[in-house]
Order: structure tokens, then C-alpha cells, then sequence
């Protein structure tokens, strides 16, 4: 399983960003990948566009993006680099 942490610094993911993560996150078919909100105690599907969009995240949250299956690393890897580019 691969694990990397990102800082948000929004507040929330919009529908449409919402949307560009799990479209990302089904280009990973054989991935589960997951985000995780540990100071809400939160688990979300990262394919499920209701689950993406229920984090309510607030700026200045860590998120944790776990992915597990054989391209893990590269699922991981996306997602974060795109939360961080809608900086």
C-alpha cells in the first residue's frame, strides 16, 4: 500500500474539482484508492464523487491518499499532484 500526505489550502471540493478527482481515480481500475481525513476520522472512496465531496475539508487539512494494487505508487502520485495544483 502507498501512502502520501498532502496539506489542502481550500476550503471544500467543488463539484467540478471533485469531479477531475475521481475521473483521475477511475483511470486506476485495478486500484483502490482511498482519502483520508484522519483528523475528522474520515474514509473516503476516491471514485465516488458523493464521498470526494462529503471531506468538507477546510484549508490547512492534511489529507492522506492511500492506493493499493499494482500501480499504486502512480495512482498515489496523480491525485495528489492534482489537489496541489488546484491550490
Amino acid at each position: 500500500m502507498t501512502s502520501i500526505d498532502v496539506t489542502v489550502q481550500q476550503n471544500g471540493f467543488p463539484l467540478l474539482f471533485a469531479k477531475k478527482i475521481t475521473d483521475m481515480a477511475a483511470t486506476f481500475t485495478e486500484e483502490e484508492i482511498r482519502v483520508i481525513w484522519q483528523a475528522k476520522n474520515i474514509i473516503s472512496d476516491a471514485k465516488s464523487i458523493l464521498g470526494v465531496m462529503a471531506l468538507e475539508v477546510i484549508s490547512g487539512s492534511v489529507l492522506t491518499i492511500t492506493a493499493q494494487g499494482p500501480r499504486e505508487h502512480e495512482a498515489a502520485e496523480k491525485l495528489v499532484e492534482l489537489i496541489r495544483q488546484n491550490q
